[in-house]
């Protein structure tokens, strides 16, 4: 998944990475979650609307929609090679997600830290239509990607 070329420059396999993110995630798996594309400080996800994600009155719940947001932030956070894991997230629900079938999430990167570093998240519905923005602060752990993981006790 990550190739070291010299000691400050790394490459990354988005295409690996994107696999890894959709295999090892299991909580956002349940929730409907795929990580469908990954780039330098860029992640783009689905989530497949069903009867268990709505309220009672037929909107995606808020809770899935933060699901979602910080899956994909998280996505694009770790496209750097490093696991990081989430500080804070300031979210806000603008439309409701009322009769969709599909909301796509798209994280940017707006600035990357040494230690911290800060991600912006737009949820949309099928027409394009923003109905979420959120921003999300990650500490990172420092540890590349390949040195953690469910069968790793480092974690």
């Amino acid at each position: 998944m990550i190739e070291k070329k010299t000691n400050s420059e790394t490459k990354i396999d988005f295409h690996k990475l994107v696999q890894y993110r959709n295999e090892r995630n299991p909580f956002s798996v349940d929730a409907g979650v795929e990580i469908i594309e990954i780039k330098d400080g860029y992640a783009k996800a689905v989530l497949r609307v069903d009867e268990r994600k709505v309220n009672p009155i037929g909107s995606v719940h808020g809770g899935c929609l933060f699901t979602l947001a910080d899956t994909t932030a998280g996505s694009a956070a770790t496209s750097h090679g490093v696991w990081m894991t989430t500080l804070d997230a300031d979210i806000h629900f603008m439309r409701p997600a009322l009769h969709q079938k599909k909301l796509y999430a798209e994280a940017n990167e707006i600035k990357r830290g040494a230690n911290i570093s800060l991600y912006s998240v737009s949820i949309t519905d099928e027409e394009g239509a923003e109905l979420v923005r959120a921003t999300f602060t990650f500490a990172s752990l420092h540890k590349p990607i390949e040195d953690m993981g469910p069968d790793n006790e480092n974690l």
